[in-house]
């Protein structure tokens, strides 16, 4: 036999325990215990777990519907082999699916009727009683007003008890011209210990944060808050990473009466040519909600007393940055426009570790003590923040 026949023959002998070897392998996946199975689990979504291992064999799926050991995993809902357009579908498909889930995370849109919260409060008690977190979206789009028009589900919905016991958020955004309706589970936020009741916390937590990047979008996003508010109230205001005219600010503040917070980015006083002083008047003679103010970017005294006069009832308000002035002379002027207005209802200030350190404390403690401010205040350092407090 030749050098070249004899390694054929070698490597056949050596292929077949190989394959005996490899076929005995997959034969023994099978008897991995059940903990294994549940690491393997935390690396997949439960869409690919179900759609893996539900139909292998009978002890998989005894597996996936166990309730002594509690399947935690995510499932995706809607992807790209399954679409589920109406409620109905869903409920259907809900039954094929195991009832220990502990996260659950939906995506949609078209359908308006996704939005019902109460038959999400039917479905998940029924079909998922053990669920723990939840996660929903649905992405509205331009042209939909008929379906908000024949909307019966009434406001609020996402605020009811089973929400509040659940902690489940009710938050929307605006991105543009896009509406998307958010469910989540709760988040502190910087005006959380404005709150002192978490059931008041809870019940009023619905907030919505607009995202634009034109003023071009300015009148639609004006139409697009009074959809939403066919949905739900409104109780915080958060306008992201765009400086704000006044007047855009104060045309939606005249449509959101329940504000209770905002946040804005930076507010621009100068080209408002919308608005003119005798309108600013009116609406300043007016009285909203707003008991907590935070700006991100100040880059214009005259910026706090607009916010003074559009926001009568500030409690708090808080500043993360401070352009153009230095801290000493910031807080000098605006305590002087606090005694000055006779403002009763501001009693807090709060300022980030970039506009703010120790010095700074002394500073205002020897201007009170020279000027007299103020009365019965204290100054504190929690975090990056510097608080100024006073009755």
């Amino acid at each position: 036999m030749n050098k070249f026949k004899r390694k054929l023959v070698f490597n056949e002998l050596l292929e077949e325990p190989t394959k005996k070897f490899r076929n005995h392998l997959i034969t023994c996946l099978e008897y991995l215990s059940n903990e294994i199975f549940y690491e393997i689990f935390d690396y997949l979504n439960g869409c690919e777990i179900v759609e893996t291992f539900s139909n292998l064999n009978s002890r998989f799926k005894q597996l996936l519907y166990s309730s002594s050991l509690l399947i935690k995993t995510h499932f995706y809902l809607f992807n790209y082999d399954k679409m589920i357009n109406t409620f109905n579908e869903l409920e259907i498909f809900s039954t094929e699916i195991y009832s220990n889930l502990k996260i659950l995370s939906i995506h949609c849109s078209d359908n308006i009727i996704f939005l019902d919260a109460y038959r999400w409060k039917k479905l998940i008690l029924h079909y998922y009683p053990q669920l723990e977190i939840f996660y929903f979206i649905y992405y509205d789009r331009m042209n939909n007003d008929n379906q908000y028009s024949t909307s019966s589900y009434g406001l609020n919905q996402f605020s009811s008890s089973f929400w509040i016991q659940h902690r489940w958020i009710f938050n929307v955004q605006i991105d543009n011209t896009d509406i998307k309706y958010m469910v989540y589970p709760y988040r502190n936020t910087w005006y959380n210990y404005i709150l002192e009741d978490k059931n008041i916390q809870y019940s009023t937590s619905t907030s919505l944060k607009l995202i634009s990047s034109d003023t071009l979008y300015d009148d639609m996003m004006i139409d697009d808050i009074k959809r939403i508010l066919v949905i739900t109230h409104v109780y915080h205001l958060n306008i992201h990473k765009t400086p704000t005219s006044i007047c855009l600010l104060i045309r939606m503040i005249d449509i959101l009466p329940d504000l209770l917070t905002l946040k804005i980015y930076s507010l621009l006083l100068d080209g408002d040519r919308g608005l003119n002083m005798e309108e600013f008047s009116i609406f300043c003679a007016k009285r909203n909600r707003i008991n907590a103010v935070y700006v991100e970017v100040l880059n214009n005294i005259h910026c706090v007393g607009s916010l003074f006069m559009v926001c009568h009832y500030i409690k708090h308000f808080q500043v993360k940055h401070i352009i153009n002035m230095n801290i000493q002379m910031f807080l000098q002027i605006i305590l002087k426009e606090i005694t000055h207005r006779n403002n009763h209802y501001l009693h807090s200030l709060c300022f980030h570790e970039t506009a703010a350190n120790y010095q700074t404390i002394e500073y205002l403690q020897e201007i009170n003590k020279y000027e007299q401010l103020l009365v019965d205040f204290t100054i504190k350092r929690i975090n990056n923040n510097i608080y100024l407090q006073w009755k």
